[in-house]
Order: C-alpha cells, then sequence, then structure tokens
C-alpha cells in the first residue's frame, strides 16, 4: 500500500471514530432525557458516570489528529478535514457535557410541571433530531444534509422563547426551583443542537472551502 493510500485509510478511519464519539454524546442526550422527562434515575446516573469514558475517547481522537496533521503535513483539502475534525470531536464531547448537565438537573428535586415537561420534550425531540443528522452529515460527508441543519434549529429556539416565557409567569413557593432547574435544561438543550449546527457548518467549509460556512461558531 503506498503512503498517499495509507494516509487515507487514516483519515477515513479517524471520521469514523470520531462518528463513534457521537454516537456516544447522541446515546447520552437520549438517556438524560428518559431522566428528565420520564423521571428515568438509573438513566441520569449512568449519564453522569459514563461522561469519563467520553472524555477519554475525545483526548485519544485528538492525540491521533494531531499526529496526522504533524507526520503528514497535509494541504488543502486533508487540512480542511483534520481541522475539522478536530472541530466536531470538541463539539461532540461538549454535547456529552451538556447531557450531564440536563441529566443532573433531572436528578434534582423539582416540581415537574406539565407544561413544562412537555416543551423540555420537544426541545429534547427536535436537539436529538439534529444531532442525528449532524452525525449522518459528518460520517457521509453529506453537503446537503450539512447545509440544511441551520434552517431546522428555529424550531427549536421558538420552542425554548416559549419555555422561558411559561416560566416567567409560574409562582408559588414552588417556582424558584421549577424555573432555576427547567431553564437549565432547556439552555442545555438549545446548545446541543448549537453543536449539531456547527458541525454542519464544519462538514460544508471541509467539503467546499468556503470560510463563510464558519459563521456559526462565532458565538
Amino acid at each position: 500500500m503506498s503512503s498517499r493510500a495509507q494516509f487515507q485509510e487514516a483519515l477515513d478511519m479517524l471520521r469514523i471514530d470520531v462518528d463513534a464519539l457521537g454516537l456516544m454524546a447522541e446515546q447520552a442526550v437520549s438517556a438524560s432525557l428518559r431522566a428528565l422527562v420520564g423521571g428515568d434515575r438509573e438513566a441520569a446516573l449512568g449519564v453522569v458516570a459514563g461522561d469519563d469514558r467520553t472524555d477519554a475517547l475525545f483526548v485519544a481522537l485528538e492525540e491521533r489528529a494531531y499526529a496526522l496533521v504533524a507526520q503528514q503535513a497535509p494541504v488543502a483539502a486533508d487540512l480542511r478535514f483534520l481541522m475539522s475534525s478536530l472541530r466536531v470531536m470538541a463539539d461532540y464531547e461538549k454535547t456529552g457535557d451538556r447531557a450531564v448537565a440536563v441529566a443532573k438537573s433531572a436528578l434534582a428535586d423539582w416540581d415537574r410541571e406539565a407544561t413544562t415537561v412537555g416543551l423540555l420534550a420537544r426541545m429534547g425531540d427536535l436537539a436529538l433530531t439534529l444531532l442525528t443528522a449532524a452525525r449522518r452529515a459528518w460520517l457521509d460527508q453529506d453537503l446537503i444534509v450539512a447545509s440544511d441543519l441551520k434552517y431546522r434549529d428555529d424550531v427549536l429556539d421558538e420552542t425554548f422563547r416559549r419555555l422561558v416565557a411559561h416560566l416567567l409567569d409560574r409562582s408559588g413557593p414552588g417556582a424558584p426551583s421549577l424555573v432555576l432547574h427547567a431553564h437549565a435544561a432547556g439552555r442545555n438543550l438549545e446548545r446541543i443542537a448549537d453543536h449539531a449546527v456547527i458541525i454542519g457548518e464544519r462538514v460544508s467549509y471541509t467539503l467546499t472551502g468556503d470560510p463563510s460556512a464558519l459563521a456559526a461558531e462565532i458565538r
């Protein structure tokens, strides 16, 4: 096998293994939602306990990507791919952290008021859909799926605004705890969706070389 073929194989394996990190993040988000909406305490504890595995894989992949840059001195599309790999794996790692935060909100003691839980469930479903699409865009290097992500985030943002408006109307002895934990959970779900959108922008940049695709990262 030629050195070029070996390098391409290494890039392909990195792409697949970064998706494995994405799968771990997606599973953490899904479990945190089962805890938040369905009261599955064991799922929440599993998300918190599993974060170290996500972090360990992230560090291993980051080291591998840097080693490929140092050893091969790639240019053009290969360099864009490697730089994007570093960003995408960081977004997956941060998504896992957000899932842990949602799980901790689920473990806290606060009033699960029906409308609030319904809005959080809607946000969770939308965030998971975006994350699944982001994984597909990355794994398949699919420009169409990647480009569509930023347009699909608007519904989740509107749901978050509805949640905030609803929380501002809460009153009574249980309201402070409800507002604190529900808003934190909603904010973390909104950020999970943002990470999915950024992954889409990174895929677009990788495939086109157009730096304007990176505008979503400036936050």
